[in-house]
């Protein structure tokens, strides 16, 4: 009986290994041409990118498709989401900054700050949020007389974003990253001053005198704590809370950096202006190109990790994603117990992920199966150590659909379904 269940319940999925590569997401705009300067996500599948001078859109299934959210015709150059899941935005006009509020996760927007700042130019900025509660915005404001004459101003609201007060300018050009360190101090780059800090949730800024005063591109910190400054040409690591730094930037050969980030399970990511893009697993020891699937003339201004996942924001194809290449996610991380955790996205279009929990080692079968429950695909036929794992698949090629994948690890045997949708 029990097996007539089983073969009744595995009656949909058609699925093969993701390859290594980049794939589009669903099209924004008609077309698809969208620049894409900012993107953020959360764990469930949230997206919401910046198309330039056309407005923000969101996705509620992993960038399978995209929906206009609002801020029509604004250039948002930051998207951020605060803990409690508020939806943040900066923008700029040759006159006027902008924070913008969405706390219905995308389907209204609310300018909560309009600074007037006459013939700017400039932009770029960075959100980030305190213990305290308060919410830090730092933005770059061209203050001449000349173009290139830049500060960065910095706003505090304590008022969950109602109301927003300048705590500081600092004349050090654009801003180029802002995090929050392990002992709560909010660490900002800026292109002429290098790192600066507040350790008083951003009333003031000061030198960050263990980092040379150059170019800085982006700041960043994994949930193990290391820090990466990103200068002109690559990053440097810092697993001492700043204290000292290591360039790991050896793969750039004199080519400048664009953009960088951090998946949480700590893998590197980082772009280069000459198209080439390169991921590393090791914090940044070794370095291996990932320019597969990447259309030509296309590079990314933007790279973001959202929900297990790598989201590029490109200068003319919209949002690209990569499925981090690594069937391991954590080899210290040891599971309390066995677990199929649901595909993720799902839906989704092309690609998903598979994630599995084993508490000891354990013979381990992960098996695909079609609509008529036949067998498909052997992912996973070998034994493993406790841990937690995750394997990605490509569905390109394949019709739309509903599906199924089983698992079976010991005594432990589990069934989950999965969605295709193109």
């Amino acid at each position: 009986m029990k097996k007539s269940i089983c073969i009744l319940i595995l009656t949909f999925l058609f699925v093969s290994f993701t390859k290594a590569e980049w794939v589009p997401t669903g099209d924004m705009s008609a077309g698809n041409t969208d620049v894409v300067r900012a993107i953020t996500g959360d764990e469930n599948g949230n997206l919401f990118a910046s198309s330039w001078a056309r407005g923000v859109y969101r996705s509620t299934n992993g960038g399978v498709s995209w929906e206009f959210s609002g801020l029509t015709g604004k250039r948002v150059s930051c998207l951020s989401i605060a803990p409690d899941g508020t939806v943040y935005g900066l923008s700029m006009t040759q006159d006027l900054s902008y924070i913008h509020r969405s706390t219905d996760n995308g389907l209204t927007w609310t300018d909560v700050f309009a600074g007037s700042f006459p013939l700017n130019y400039a932009g770029g900025g960075e959100i980030v949020y305190p213990e305290d509660g308060s919410i830090i915005a730092a933005f770059s404001v061209t203050v001449g007389p000349t173009i290139g004459n830049v500060s960065t101003f910095v706003f505090k609201s304590t008022d969950s974003g109602n109301n927003w007060n300048q705590t500081q300018v600092i004349g050090a050009g654009f801003v180029g990253g802002m995090i929050i360190t392990d002992d709560n101090r909010i660490l900002l780059g800026t292109s002429l001053g290098g790192v600066v800090y507040s350790s008083n949730n951003g009333l003031n800024f000061q030198n960050f005198t263990t980092f040379p005063p150059i170019f800085i591109r982006t700041i960043l910190k994994d949930e193990l704590n290391t820090i990466y400054v990103g200068d002109a040409y690559g990053l440097n690591r810092s697993t001492d809370n700043g204290l000292t730094f290591t360039d790991i930037g050896h793969h750039s050969s004199g080519i400048g950096m664009r953009t960088a980030c951090v998946s949480s399970e700590g893998e590197l990511f980082v772009s280069m202006d000459s198209r080439d893009v390169f991921y590393s697993d090791d914090k940044g020891n070794n370095w291996t190109l990932i320019n597969e699937g990447l259309p030509e003339g296309t590079y990314f201004l933007k790279l973001s990790a959202a929900g297990g996942r790598i989201y590029g924001g490109t200068n003319n194809k919209g949002v690209m994603v990569f499925d981090i290449p690594t069937n391991l996610i954590s080899q210290n991380q040891i599971a309390s117990e066995f677990e199929l955790k649901q595909n993720y996205p799902n839906p989704f279009n092309p690609s998903t992920k598979l994630e599995f929990r084993i508490p000891e080692s354990e013979f381990v079968s992960l098996k695909i199966y079609d609509a008529l429950g036949k067998e498909i695909k052997t992912l996973v036929n070998e034994t493993r150590p406790a841990g937690r794992y995750s394997v990605s698949f490509d569905g390109s090629g394949f019709q739309s659909g509903v599906y199924f994948y089983k698992i079976e690890a010991g005594d432990f045997v589990e069934v989950r379904k999965m969605i295709l949708v193109k």
